[in-house]
């Protein structure tokens, strides 16, 4: 095909003591005909960095200590746009993997060129093929009426066909170089959690609206329940509130009401971690919104 060096693809994973889920990763990667690859590892020490020296043809970037997801994909982001001349960046964990072959990928691009999307959504499901409930598009309410919002589900449903949606995941995004380039990478002060739906909302809202395409799907080999705020380490409840309270406060006009009602709802269903909440609460309140404000690439 004469456009398939315009349609590029670089494979951006972000690892940490998953050794067996990344091989597996990587073996679908492979099998699918993505060959382009580029593995962030977090510090791992269970011999993921020693798997990894031995892969051929898979550029490695290691750190010294653990980045989390937001610290591996902002790596990721800076490599594809500073040392790539690839056009699209495919990203996720290492415990997803691709369940499409590239070729119909790259068909697909050449024939929605037109289109010039800055991103597309993936569909992404758990192993015995159901929707994966963390990793759903949707769209931004945070402009909504907040009584109309969330008397509905504005993400994206089983049976939901190819549309626009204002966020979504870091499993299964594409992302155009162009969009990269000008949105910038995203901040590493999230850690995890938010950062995501942080960084596609500010897609959405500056350079258009992003394609969801359920016809390409991502398998998500994860723990189910590994999002819900009950079953959260200390560390990682306060990071999870703080980031959602700074994703409030930038992409709401009714911010106070916003965070009022998101804390409220926090506290009703978590009632015996009242006190981690409203402390993990004052931070996101209080954070300084520059430092979670996506850098310059370059």
């Amino acid at each position: 095909m004469s456009s398939t060096a315009d349609q590029n693809i670089l494979v951006g994973i972000v690892t940490l003591n998953r050794r067996d889920k990344l091989i597996r990763t990587l073996q679908e990667c492979l099998r699918q005909g993505f060959h382009n690859i580029v593995v962030v590892d977090n510090g791992s020490t269970d011999g993921t960095r020693e798997f990894l020296s031995t892969q051929w043809g898979i550029d490695k970037i290691f750190t010294n200590r653990n980045e989390g997801g937001a610290g591996g994909f902002n790596r990721i982001m800076r490599h594809f746009i500073a040392a790539t001349r690839h056009q699209w960046l495919l990203m996720f964990d290492d415990d997803a993997y691709p369940y499409f072959n590239s070729d119909a990928l790259r068909d697909f691009l050449t024939a929605d060129a037109h289109a010039n999307r800055p991103a597309y959504a993936f569909k992404v499901s758990y192993p015995d093929g159901s929707l994966c409930e963390m990793n759903r598009p949707g769209m931004n309410i945070l402009n909504m009426n907040p009584i109309k919002a969330l008397l509905g589900d504005h993400h994206i449903q089983e049976t939901t066909k190819n549309c626009l949606v204002d966020f979504a995941s870091f499993v299964g995004i594409l992302l155009k170089r162009d969009t990269v380039a000008k949105s910038g990478c995203v901040s590493k002060e999230f850690f995890i959690y938010s950062d995501d739906t942080y960084y596609t909302l500010g897609i959405s809202s500056r350079l258009g609206k992003i394609c969801y395409c359920p016809e390409f799907i991502f398998v998500h080999d994860c723990n189910r329940s590994s999002r819900n705020l009950l079953n959260h380490d200390a560390e990682r409840l306060k990071r999870d509130v703080t980031n959602k309270i700074v994703l409030i406060r930038e992409y709401s006009r009714l911010r106070t009401l916003w965070v009022a009602l998101y804390v409220t709802r926090q506290i009703v269903r978590n009632p015996k971690r009242v006190t981690e909440i409203l402390h993990a609460s004052y931070g996101g309140i209080s954070a300084d919104l520059r430092l979670y404000r996506n850098e310059r690439p370059c």
